[in-house]
């Protein structure tokens, strides 16, 4: 910068901080930005901190963090992510309160912002929040404090971000209790049957209002699945759930009865396609997604040591919800860790990574730790429903809302919610349930365990057994966790408080006001199957169904998503190493783009689609010959991914729309988390759905598939032109890092990025997880956050990486320097050499006590 426009500029910033549009903020970040120090050395002075702590940042901004004590250590590990991500904090803490448009109003015309406050307000995090609280450790809590008081200096020190300066927002005080609430809200995210319950009931529900029954609903929508490959447990000779009825009998006489005195629905019509009925309801999407991990013995990997993947996937943006961290606590209390990996912002914990001596992963389990129950008015009795014991009262609590308008002043809003002695009535937020709905109440155990004690003694694990142990504690995160050690073995242990059902399978509601379906006791997290070393060299997950159903004699998870994923990480895999180290062949399988709903499809796709090669339509033919003869690799310049996906969004809606409710119509095809029901439909031909209810007409997989195929061709016509190389994955797959500032116009470039190719699906082992919602277009919204890779017999040449950068400051750039080493499967070094840390630093921060 010149001697010239220096003082312009100081001119220029003294103007604008006196005014507040986007546009003026925005031009005067520019000039100034609000950029911390990102180079040389820097000291900082803590009052009451009871010993230093100093951080190494690398090259990517990556924070390196020696602390003598864990107060210290938590301390630096809060203010760094509270220099780096203070705006994101502050954003997940009002999401996880129910108080996102109290932040920021309600910008998004979807009311997605609306969605993901009332639901989470009424489901209650805060309350779970204060449950889990209330039990931890003395040392936990000491812990949760310093890490509060980390991100506290950090947002007085450090310069305010653009974020705050846009809304004119001052960030409260983090507390131990934001902490808390973010876990409340992750770990009832990592449990997914309830909505398929729900979803199951609505069916049966239409069914019974449109003429039709229990049973048919529930061939269409079947309760109990079985998804090999599974990683635990061969079906037994005998099926150990055979005298547990499909849906409670108590229920489905119920049912019927509650219909015939509610027939108001019946004359619904079904809906459109093309047009979906917009719901205030749906589950956020925040909830909606999934993760893999895998983890390979030393003999798979010919060094004698483990090796480990893992990559959750949730909500993708600027910045990423990952944060790349390494902690070193020397001579702490109970014994020195020292762990290097990846966490999620505003919680301390690093709950991907290694040790040294052991690695670990971690994805979303779909065991069954949540029911629905549904519940009968009391009759003659209003505000009370029935119980085992007779009549008893809702207890009613009043939510107020403050909603942020433009001109910073606030409305408020006021919300009821009941709640039984099982839960929160999901009708008094899900408004997708008509007025008429049954009453459904939501159960879930609020014993999250001592997820903090867990976590310290996952550090200090010496080898796989002892790393699993630890983990029986972590009941907080619903998981499928993966381990790999330095002596080569690799395990496999999932994390739940598991309800002990003995009269139910856990897939539909059940009767409130019968007490033979409470829960009683629970399995622990030692009670449940595990593994270490099978013999095929591997263990891994993706969401899947890990243990098969019936192998434990009890419903874990009847369920689980669809195996596609799993199936082709296994297949992989079960080759063998092919040769390359084991991060590059972990790197490249993490960006596997290989559709196995696809896989699964072909032969009923060949055998009705192929006499379309042959059409005198040259569109339709040869639309028939790129899908029939497609890989199901999803490349980004191939149009073979964007007919599969367009056809089966015709198929998903010709199958189900006679089916369902417009509103359940609706959820089918926006929810995430629906692909086992879209496949059982999809590659059952004998599925009822196949019918055509309307015109009371036989229909057949045989005949709806052309017919579906020739309207999703007309419909890509349409979208993309005749020109068939037109119709690339790429561009009918978009895909963005959008940042919550993004969608104003003159910030657009400057906070988001992209369009990043489309190389997957949500089938793919690179989740690219998109919606139904639209015909021909499947903009992506969820996938990997973070990417580690890691080699126990070389941690420097491990990887972890971000799709973004370290920094949520748009200025820094750190901001998205990690995007390109993401993509392309590469990543920061995991080694731990600390001599080498801190030769190749290029800035420190000394944390020094108040003398």
């Amino acid at each position: 910068m010149n001697r010239l426009t220096l003082p312009l500029m100081i001119i220029l910033v003294t103007i604008f901080a006196s005014c507040s549009s986007p546009a003026v903020l925005y031009l005067g970040h520019r000039i100034s930005p609000n950029l911390p120090e990102e180079k040389g050395e820097q000291t900082v002075t803590v009052d009451g901190l009871a010993s230093p702590a100093t951080v190494w940042l690398d090259e990517y901004g990556v924070p390196h963090i020696r602390a003598e004590s864990e107060e210290a250590l938590y301390f630096a590990y809060g203010y760094m992510q509270g220099r780096d991500r203070r705006f994101q904090i502050e954003l997940l803490k009002f999401l996880a309160a129910g108080r996102l448009r109290e932040l920021v109003g309600d910008r998004v015309e979807e009311g997605v912002f609306t969605r993901l406050e009332i639901f989470n307000r009424m489901i209650g995090f805060y309350l779970m929040a204060e449950e889990m609280l209330s039990a931890l450790p003395d040392e936990d809590r000491a812990m949760l404090d310093a890490f509060a008081a980390g991100i506290n200096a950090a947002t007085e020190r450090e310069p305010t971000p653009i974020e705050f300066r846009l809304l004119d927002h001052a960030p409260e005080p983090w507390t131990t209790f934001d902490s808390g609430m973010l876990m409340s809200m992750m770990s009832f995210g990592l449990s997914k049957n309830w909505e398929l319950e729900l979803g199951r009931l609505e069916l049966i529900v239409h069914q019974l209002r449109t003429g039709s029954t229990i049973e048919r609903a529930l061939e269409i929508w079947k309760p109990r699945y079985n998804l090999p490959p599974h990683l635990i447990g061969l079906a037994p000779e005998t099926d150990p759930f055979a005298d547990i009825p499909t849906i409670a009998p108590e229920l489905a006489e119920y049912l019927i009865e509650y219909v015939k005195n509610h027939p108001e629905e019946a004359g619904r019509s079904p809906s459109a396609i093309g047009d979906p009925v917009e719901s205030a309801s749906d589950l956020p999407p925040f909830y909606q997604g999934g993760s893999n991990n895998w983890a390979m013995t030393g003999d798979w990997t010919g060094t004698g040591r483990a090796a480990l993947s893992s990559d959750p996937h949730l909500p993708h943006g600027m910045p990423s919800i990952g944060y790349l961290a390494h902690l070193h606590c020397d001579g702490c209390e109970g014994g020195s860790y020292e762990v290097i990996g990846a966490a999620f912002v505003g919680m301390p914990a690093v709950p991907i990574g290694a040790n040294g001596a052991v690695a670990w992963g971690v994805t979303s389990n779909w065991a069954d730790a949540i029911d629905l129950y549904v519940e009968r008015s009391a009759p003659g009795v209003p505000g009370h429903y029935m119980t085992p014991d007779g009549p008893a009262s809702f207890k009613v609590r009043e939510e107020v809302f403050k909603i942020r308008g433009d001109d910073g002043t606030f409305r408020t809003e006021r919300r009821t919610a009941r709640s039984t002695a099982h839960g929160v009535l999901v009708n008094d937020f899900v408004d997708r349930l008509p007025e008429d709905f049954p009453l459904v109440a939501i159960k879930r155990e609020f014993n999250q365990g001592v997820p903090i004690t867990a976590l310290r003694n996952l550090y200090r694990a010496g080898d796989v057994t002892e790393a699993r142990t630890a983990l029986h504690d972590m009941t907080a995160l619903i998981s499928h966790w993966v381990l790999a050690d330095s002596g080569g073995n690799v395990g496999y242990v999932g994390t739940v408080s598991l309800p002990k059902r003995g009269h139910h399978l856990g897939t539909l509601p059940v009767p409130g006001w019968i007490a033979k379906y409470d829960w009683e006791e629970f399995f622990t997290v030692a009670d449940l199957p595990w593994i270490e070393n099978p013999p095929d060299g591997f263990v891994g997950t993706a969401n899947n169904q890990v243990i098969q159903p019936e192998s434990f004699g009890h419903p874990i998870n009847c369920e689980g998503d669809i195996h596609h994923r799993y199936a082709r990480i296994s297949q992989v895999l079960s080759a063998g190493s092919d040769g390359r180290s084991p991060v590059e062949q972990i790197a490249s399988l993490q960006r596997d783009g290989v559709d196995m709903g696809f896989i699964q499809l072909r032969p009923l796709y060949e055998e009705v689609l192929g006499p379309l090669r042959s059409s005198p339509d040259p569109l339709v033919s040869g639309a028939a010959q790129a899908l029939l003869d497609w890989d199901g690799d999803c490349r980004p310049d191939s149009p073979a991914p964007t007919i599969f996906q367009a056809l089966n969004v015709q198929l998903v809606v010709a199958t189900m729309q006679d089916e369902v409710s417009p509103e359940t119509m609706h959820f089918v095809r926006t929810y995430f988390n629906i692909e086992p029901l879209v496949y059982s439909i999809l590659g059952d031909p004998a599925n009822p759905a196949w019918d055509d209810r309307r015109t009371e007409r036989r229909e057949s997989a045989g005949r709806v598939i052309p017919w579906a195929f020739r309207r999703a061709v007309a419909e890509l016509v349409e979208a993309y032109g005749e020109d068939l190389t037109e119709w690339r994955w790429a561009d009918a797959a978009p895909f963005h890092l959008e940042h919550p500032f993004g969608d104003i116009g003159m910030l657009t470039g400057y906070l988001n990025r992209g369009p990043i190719p489309a190389t997957g699906t949500g089938n793919t082992v690179f989740k690219q997880q998109f919606t139904r919602e639209r015909e021909t277009r499947f903009p992506i919204l969820h996938g990997p956050v973070l990417r580690a890779c890691i080699d126990m017999a070389d941690l420097a040449g491990s990887r972890m990486s971000l799709p973004g950068g370290q920094s949520g400051r748009p200025s820094s750039p750190h901001y998205d320097d990690l995007l390109p080493l993401y993509l392309e499967g590469r990543g920061v070094s995991m080694g731990m050499d600390w001599h080498r840390i801190a030769e190749q630093a290029e800035g420190t921060i000394s944390f020094v006590p108040v003398k």
